[in-house]
């Protein structure tokens, strides 16, 4: 297949792991034989070249020095920014002639790239890991869901699923049309990361031609049980240490760990201290000077080390020198650090929003708590501090539910998917 990835950004420019995630499958896809041609922006400083990949660093990001601030220009900047996008999506579909477009991430791009992409007369599948695509089409309807649900107290409710008759009436429609030699409209086809994404979705009024769940997989080295800590055993005798590792930014909740750590009494836990590492990338400076705000009004500024990113061959290191993994996010389509983590059997605490509950199974494979609630964190840490075997027993639970969550599954899977008929 001659395949276009679209993407707004590629590495080595990363912001979290969907763009990682962009470039092992389209690694994997070049490495199946496939034409790969990438499109991505010309947003960071860094440049590499990948085997078997052509590499287009042309778009134009609408942002600001970075991701986190807006961009700085007018109405009229903005428009010529999409004008010139337009132009070199048209050029490079007409140069490449692709199969199909496999597009990933299209935040901090117009909207009218989506509408070329629908009216172009080549196929495109959309890859749903987050709400971009749902942003284009709805706005109004991803701001009322952040406010209530992500950031207030109503509960997400899926849609009722669609009868099977109309999906069969769909299908019977179009190869009528086919049949008359009338092709119908081309619709983007869909995969979701996750059944909460294809909710999500369904929930905004946002329908495709055909889609298919396909949940996200990581590469995870084979680990002999020799290797794996002993759960039963704190890691350093004496001392509780939690982990956050994850973007700092709103979403993902690393002040609610902060604020369970000072619910937390040593000595009804058993240990003589208590440590909270926090890793991630900290370039979000609106949220970082809240944070390290928190951070010093908590009392605990001792107990809590922060340390930059790590790179994912470093994970199972960092997850093995800790004994819960903390996952406090307030909203989550599907995490790939999630998986690292329960592949590597570290006890996890997960908030029960978005996919985690997919992947976690609360007192199976880790234990969910309350999006938001420090109070019902500190309980989840405490009933894990203090139970030696609920912590082996999650811990072994976390690396079977890690092990179904493989790279080589998900590839194939969007493989078959994106051969299929248009």
């Amino acid at each position: 297949m001659r395949i276009l990835v679209l993407s707004n950004l590629y590495p080595p420019n990363v912001v979290g792991g969907y763009e990682r995630l962009c470039h092992e499958v389209s690694t994997e896809l070049a490495a199946r034989g496939h034409a790969v041609t990438v499109l991505t922006s010309t947003f960071g400083d860094a440049v590499a070249d990948y085997p078997n990949q052509r590499i287009l660093r042309e778009l134009e990001l609408l942002v600001g020095a970075n991701v986190y601030t807006p961009f700085p220009g007018t109405a009229e900047d903005r428009a010529l920014v999409a004008a010139r996008n337009l132009a070199t999506l048209a050029r490079v579909l007409d140069e490449v002639r692709p199969d199909v477009v496999f597009a990933w991430n299209l935040f901090f791009l117009d909207a009218s790239i989506l509408a070329a992409l629908e009216a172009s007369p080549y196929r495109t599948v959309v890859m749903l890991t987050d709400n971009w695509l749902l942003v284009m089409r709805n706005p109004a309807f991803v701001s009322n869901f952040f406010r209530d649900v992500v950031h207030g107290g109503t509960t997400f409710v899926p849609p009722p699923a669609p009868p099977a008759w109309r999906a069969m009436a769909g299908r019977a429609k179009r190869a009528l049309q086919r049949l008359a030699g009338s092709e119908p409209p081309r619709q983007l086809q869909a995969i979701f990361g996750s059944v909460f994404m294809r909710d999500l979705y369904a929930a905004g009024g946002s329908s495709f031609r055909t889609h298919r769940v396909i949940h996200n997989g990581v590469r995870q080295a084979a680990r002999a049980p020799s290797t794996v800590p002993d759960r039963t055993h704190l890691a350093e005798p004496g001392t509780l240490r939690l982990l956050f590792a994850g973007r700092l930014v709103d979403l993902k909740g690393a002040d609610t760990a902060v604020e369970a750590l000072t619910l937390l009494d040593p000595s009804v836990l058993g240990v003589g201290r208590i440590m909270l590492t926090i890793v991630g990338d900290s370039q979000d400076e609106a949220y970082m000077a809240r944070f390290t705000s928190a951070v010093e009004q908590s009392g605990r500024a001792a107990q809590i080390e922060m340390r930059p990113t790590v790179p994912e061959d470093a994970l199972p290191a960092l997850f093995d020198a800790h004994d819960i993994y903390l996952f406090p996010s307030l909203y989550e389509p599907f995490s790939l650090t999630l998986i690292h983590a329960l592949g590597c059997g570290i006890p996890t605490i997960a908030s029960r929003v978005g996919g985690n509950p997919e992947i976690v199974r609360d007192g199976e494979s880790g234990l969910l708590f309350d999006k938001d609630s420090a109070a019902d964190l500190a309980r989840a840490i405490t009933r894990l501090a203090v139970d030696g075997s609920l912590r082996a027993r999650v811990a072994a639970g976390g690396q079977a539910t890690g092990r179904r969550f493989t790279f080589d599954r998900m590839a194939g899977e969007m493989e078959r998917f994106l051969r299929g008929p248009s």
